[in-house]
C-alpha cells in the first residue's frame, strides 16, 4: 500500500473512533427552541442533559425534566405522572385546562360544573410510560395532544 493508500485508511480509523467518542460520551447538548418551558427555561437557551442510556434504571420522578423523541421531533417536556397514575384533564369553554391526579377528580369535577360546560378527557399512563407536560401550557404540545410517550422515546434527562 503506497503513502496516500495510508494515509486514507488513518483518517477513516480516526472518523470512526470519533464518532464512536461522540456516541458514548454521557451528555446531550440541547438548544431550547420555543416557549413552552417558559419560565424555566428560555427560548435559544443551552442546557445539558445526561443520555438516557447512561441513566437506564434510574426510576423516572415527576417534575424531572427531559428531552424525548414524538414523532420525529425533539421536545423538552416536564414529567407530571408516571406509569399507574391516571390524569383527568377538564377543558373550559373559554379554553382553561384543569389538569388533575384522579384522587382529586370529585373535588375538580363539582368545581367545572360550578363554572359552567367541561369536557373531560382521562389518561391512565400505561407501564413503561410517561405524561409529559410544558411549563406553559398556553403554548405547549405536550401529552395533553399526544397522549403518554413511552420511556424508551427519553433521549435525555436534565440535570
Amino acid at each position: 500500500m503506497n503513502r496516500s493508500g495510508k494515509r486514507v485508511v488513518w483518517l477513516a480509523v480516526a472518523g470512526v473512533l470519533l464518532a464512536l467518542a461522540a456516541w458514548i460520551q454521557p451528555y446531550e447538548l440541547i438548544r431550547v427552541t420555543g416557549g413552552s418551558m417558559m419560565p424555566t427555561y428560555c427560548d435559544g437557551q443551552l442546557l445539558v442533559g445526561v443520555k438516557a442510556f447512561w441513566l437506564r434504571g434510574e426510576p423516572f420522578r415527576r417534575g424531572e425534566v427531559v428531552m424525548c423523541r414524538v414523532g420525529g421531533e425533539k421536545l423538552l417536556k416536564r414529567i407530571y405522572a408516571l406509569p399507574g397514575d391516571e390524569v383527568v384533564i377538564f377543558s373550559l369553554d373559554d379554553g382553561f385546562h384543569v389538569m388533575v391526579q384522579a384522587e382529586n377528580y370529585l373535588r375538580y369535577y363539582q368545581l367545572a360544573e360550578g363554572i359552567g360546560h367541561a369536557r373531560i378527557r382521562r389518561f391512565e399512563v400505561p407501564e413503561h410510560g410517561l405524561f409529559l407536560l410544558g411549563d406553559a401550557p398556553n403554548v405547549s404540545l405536550d401529552s395533553r395532544d399526544f397522549g403518554p410517550v413511552p420511556e424508551a422515546d427519553v433521549i435525555a434527562r436534565i440535570r
